[in-house]
């Protein structure tokens, strides 16, 4: 193959990413507007600025795209949590701050991550749904293995079940803040009212406090 052959490749490459890239961009963006995560595939190619077969060259559904800006969110958490990990003196609470600092700026995040099981269940594919998982795997080792070093009274598994714990723990309390329309009237109720930042915050640093007291 020619030097220029290659160029051409190289380019016609950076040309599928960023059209790529603009289809999840517009998706988060959609979502952001409204967190139903009600957008059609004509919607997403117009905010894209792409036609709407383009749209299936990438992606084989609606939820796959979803899932891809889900995807590209929960990569840049960890970058975050990692930054917080790899800080001088690092603690849960630096690491709590900056992950709700995050999720803060991307509310996508929340809607996103509590439809995800529901978009694993229909229209992605295996293949799709497996890669997700798998690239989720490895990032939660390698997170889990710097909290092992951070507390070393934790056993090995023990820092990356700590980050599901937190992750199941952000998704049950937005869900319970943010109930279905038909349920707004009783969620007035004292009892259902829930200050979701203030109520997170305390609830993961319980978990990573929690984490921290453990001895071998």
């Amino acid at each position: 193959m020619t030097t220029s052959q290659l160029k051409r490749r190289a380019i016609a490459a950076e040309d599928k990413t960023e059209r790529r890239d603009a289809i999840v961009r517009a998706a988060a963006e959609l979502v952001r507007r409204d967190p139903s995560c009600g957008c059609s595939v004509d919607q997403l190619a117009a905010k894209a600025g792409v036609a709407k077969g383009t749209v299936y060259l990438y992606f084989g559904s609606r939820e796959e795209v979803l899932l891809a800006v889900h995807e590209k969110q929960s990569h840049e958490l960890f970058d975050v949590v990692e930054r917080a990990l790899a800080a001088p003196s690092p603690s849960g609470k630096s690491v709590v701050r900056a992950g709700l600092a995050y999720v803060r700026a991307h509310p996508q995040f929340y809607p996103l991550a509590a439809n995800c099981r529901g978009m694993l269940d229909s229209n992605i594919s295996t293949e799709v749904a497996l890669a997700f998982k798998i690239g989720m795997g490895k990032r939660l080792q390698g997170l889990g293995a710097r909290i092992e070093h951070l507390y070393p009274g934790l056993k090995a598994g023990e820092g990356a079940a700590l980050l599901m714990n937190c992750y199941a723990l952000i998704i049950g309390l937005w869900q319970q803040a943010d109930p279905p329309l038909s349920l707004r009237p009783v969620m007035e109720m004292r009892i259902f009212k829930i200050d979701f930042e203030k109520q997170l915050n305390a609830a993961l640093l319980d978990l990573w406090e929690a984490a921290a007291r453990r001895v071998k």
